[in-house]
């Protein structure tokens, strides 16, 4: 199984978000394949620093957490586009490129789109539902 965390997965784990912090725990204890991208990454660290006010240290520090336990697709030039949130078309051609099942989001524009083209956009509640359904979470 392969897995695309959007960006408001991180921040909620970074944010001590006990859920999110299990979710992603789990997906990796199953060893499914998680994936990320730069602008994802870039994203990330601009919510912490620039939108919460946390540190470039911590920001730089739960960036390359991200990176240790994620493996990052570069999407090329891609048809794939959120009509009504063009910021978040890196999102979803990060993810169709890396061909993963499932696209973790709370994005209300992301979760709009699915199912799209076979892969699956689900929310945290969601996946974490998923996740539990399977006996991941303990």
């Amino acid at each position: 199984m392969k897995v695309f965390f959007d960006t408001n997965v991180y921040v909620a784990e970074a944010l001590l978000g006990e859920a999110a912090e299990r979710m992603v725990q789990a997906t990796l204890n199953a060893s499914w394949r998680i994936f990320t991208c730069h602008e994802q990454l870039d994203e990330f660290e601009r919510v912490l620093t620039e939108g919460l006010g946390f540190s470039r240290r911590l920001a730089s520090l739960s960036r390359s957490r991200i990176l240790r336990r994620a493996a990052p697709v570069q999407p090329g030039a891609s048809r794939h586009a959120v009509p009504d949130d063009p910021k978040d078309n890196p999102i979803l051609g990060a993810a169709v490129s890396a061909g993963v099942d499932y696209l973790v989001s709370n994005d209300d524009h992301l979760l709009a789109l699915a199912p799209y083209e076979g892969l699956r956009i689900v929310s945290m509640a969601d996946f974490y539902r998923h996740l539990q359904d399977e006996g991941l979470l303990g």
